[in-house]
């Protein structure tokens, strides 16, 4: 059971993601993981390291810059 899976059966079935994956965010772009990457590079939205090489992108940063896209 994924955490997010776990998060909604302790929650009622709800569960608000607070961040995405750069995969998540390469898909809902339609670009690709090194496009998201230079993305964060440029500022364009907040992202928080989590590891060496992997980073979580903050959802509420992300979705106000692609509203204005």
């Amino acid at each position: 059971m994924s955490i997010e899976e776990r998060a909604r059966q302790l929650n009622n079935n709800t569960f608000d993601k607070k961040s995405y994956s750069v995969e998540e965010a390469a898909n809902a772009l339609g670009v690709t993981r090194q496009t998201v990457y230079k993305l964060i590079n440029q500022g364009c939205f907040k992202a928080i390291k989590i590891e060496r090489n992997s980073y979580r992108i903050i959802k509420k940063s992300f979705d106000e810059w692609l509203d204005e896209a």
